[in-house]
């Protein structure tokens, strides 16, 4: 049956309709994406009393997060962790400074920290070559006084990180010849250029902590040194280099050996 007049203009507009491109959605018809905002960021500067920068201070943003300042007092958390954070700003010889920040998402931070020196009082004074005061002096003066005599290695003791001002104990190992030191989230890794240890490698470092041995790495990094920071270490011995390892531990396949002495008795 043909159609009629009135379906024909149906069918027809029909076609039409059907054959014309679609129109483009306007800005308030599309569908909207989800926006997501730009990650936080917390930076600041270090200074004294005089408004001079202070270098090698160490900041922490909360338990994980760490940065060690420049030589213009500058540090930066790029991208830092929502929410409220402690802030925990400390160096050998100032008084620490603590806060706390609320880290929004898409938010900058920038602040300036000033820090006040205090004075550095120990506790008790041992002279390590004193044979009068021997009864005192922790167990382990006696082997670290004999292997420093050999001179094999490299040997710090209470006065000399005192007087150092290095922040971290990394930085103390790195005072070596020969060893250089960059610092990640949690760890830090050393690259030694006499057996080649560390930034990936497979020569493996050795850590003592008062005699007894708490980490080996294989790749440079280790997490021993934000244990004990420098204000816990009374002495450490660097050794490099497998021929100049003392008695008692040694290791054959170790390169790199560090021991840390953190008792005063």
């Amino acid at each position: 049956m043909l159609p009629t007049l009135r379906s024909r203009r149906v069918w027809f507009a029909a076609l039409l309709v059907a054959a014309m491109p679609a129109r483009p959605l306007t800005a308030q018809e599309a569908p909207k994406a989800d926006v997501v905002a730009p990650p936080a960021i917390v930076m600041g500067r270090v200074i004294g009393a005089d408004k001079k920068a202070i270098e090698d201070v160490e900041v922490l943003l909360g338990d994980e997060l760490r940065r060690v300042t420049d030589r213009r007092g500058r540090f930066s958390f790029d991208p830092a962790p929502a929410g409220v954070r402690d802030v925990l700003v400390r160096k050998i010889g100032f008084i620490p400074v603590r806060f706390r920040v609320a880290v929004t998402p898409g938010d900058v931070w920038d602040g300036t920290i000033t820090m006040e020196r205090t004075a550095q009082s120990l506790p008790e004074v041992v002279v390590l070559d004193s044979s009068a005061l021997k009864n005192y002096r922790p167990k382990w003066i006696d082997g670290f006084l004999e292997r420093r005599r050999g001179g094999l290695g490299t040997f710090l003791d209470r006065t000399e990180i005192e007087n150092s001002r290095i922040a971290t104990t990394a930085r103390l190992v790195a005072t070596s010849p020969g060893i250089i030191t960059r610092s990640g989230s949690g760890w830090d890794e050393l690259n030694v250029n006499r057996c080649g240890s560390g930034f990936g490698t497979n020569s493996t470092g050795v850590v003592y902590v008062d005699g007894v041995r708490t980490e080996t790495s294989t790749t440079g990094r280790f997490r021993s040194f934000y244990d004990y920071p420098p204000f816990r270490v009374w002495a450490i011995e660097i050794y490099k280099g497998r021929n100049t390892f003392p008695s008692g531990f040694f290791d054959p396949d170790a390169c790199l050996l560090v021991l840390i002495w953190t008792h005063r008795r």
